[in-house]
C-alpha cells in the first residue's frame, strides 16, 4: 500500500507499504522473545554486541545508533515507526522513478509518497499490528500462522486499496478511483502475498532476532518500490462519464436539431 518499515526488534507479520507502505509493520513480540514478557524486553543491553568498550570506533557508534533506534521503537512506537515508513516510502518512490520507470525525478510525487508513509501508512500499521498482537493469543508456529492469515486476508487487501484511492485523490483524479482499483488492485494484492508471506516465514525461521528489523526494512524497501510504481500507473480504462454530463450533452444535441 504504500508502505512497511519494521516496527520493533521482533518479527512483524507483514510489510505493506501500502505499506503495508508493510515495512512499517509492528512485531509479534511474544513469538520472538524480544518483546515484553521475558527475554530482553525488546531492548538491547546498553553495550551489547559491541565487542568490548570500543569507545570512539565506527562500529561501536553504529551499534549504539542501532540500539537507540530499537529503544525508540519501544518508547515512541507511533512516531518512530511513522518516520521509518516515511523514509522507506520516499526512497522507494525515488528508486521507482529513476530506475524502474526511468523518468525525471518528481519531487512533488516523492514528497507526496513520503507524507503518505508518515501520516497514514505508519500510524495505520502501528494501530493494526498493535491490535493483532493483543488479539492473537496463540504462540509459536500457530500464532505466526494465525497472524499471517488475519493480516494478509483481512487487512492487506483493503489497506492496499485505500493507499491507491488516497494517491489517486491527492493527484486530483478522484473520478479514477474505481477504474484504478479495477485495473491494478488485484495484481498488487497478489504481489503482496508473493513477497510478504515467504519473507516473514524466512525472517522468523532463519534470521537472528537482532537482525529481523533490518531484514524486514530491506524487504519493505522492495515493496515500496513496487507499490509506488503500481499506484502511479496510468489508468488505461477511462472513468465513466457522469450521467449529468451525458444528459447535458444529449440536451445540447437535441437543441441544435
Amino acid at each position: 500500500a504504500a508502505g512497511r518499515p519494521a516496527a520493533s526488534a521482533s518479527v512483524p507479520v507483514a510489510g505493506h507499504s501500502v505499506g503495508q507502505t508493510k515495512g512499517c509493520s509492528s512485531p509479534f513480540r511474544r513469538l520472538t522473545g524480544l518483546g515484553s514478557g521475558g527475554g530482553t524486553g525488546g531492548r538491547v543491553p546498553p553495550r551489547a554486541a559491541t565487542g568490548g568498550s570500543g569507545e570512539g570506533s565506527s562500529s561501536s557508534k553504529g551499534t549504539s545508533m542501532w540500539e537507540k533506534y530499537l529503544q525508540l521503537l519501544e518508547t515512541h512506537p507511533m512516531l518512530s515507526r511513522s518516520i521509518t515508513c516515511a523514509v522507506l516510502n520516499g526512497l522507494g518512490d525515488i528508486f521507482s522513478q529513476l530506475v524502474v520507470e526511468k523518468t525525471e525525478l518528481s519531487l512533488k510525487r516523492a514528497s507526496t509518497f513520503t507524507l503518505l508513509g508518515l501520516l497514514y501508512v505508519g500510524p495505520m500499521l502501528t494501530l493494526w499490528y498493535g491490535f493483532l498482537t493483543r488479539a492473537v493469543t496463540l504462540t509459536g508456529v500457530a500464532g505466526v500462522a494465525t497472524s499471517l492469515v488475519l493480516d494478509q486476508l483481512l487487512f492487506a487487501p483493503p489497506f492496499i486499496a485505500s493507499i491507491m484511492a488516497l494517491l489517486t485523490t491527492v493527484e486530483g483524479k478522484p473520478q479514477n478511483i474505481m477504474p484504478k482499483l479495477k485495473q491494478d488492485w488485484p495484481e498488487a494484492v497478489k504481489v503482496n502475498w508473493m513477497l510478504w508471506v515467504p519473507a516473514q516465514y524466512i525472517n522468523f525461521q532463519f534470521v537472528p532476532p537482532n537482525l529481523r528489523v533490518l531484514a524486514v526494512n530491506f524487504v519493505a524497501l522492495t515493496w515500496n518500490v513496487y507499490m509506488s510504481w503500481s499506484a502511479h500507473k496510468e489508468v488505461l480504462v477511462p472513468a465513466p462519464v457522469p450521467l449529468l454530463e451525458v444528459a447535458k450533452a444529449t440536451a445540447a444535441k437535441s437543441g441544435k436539431k
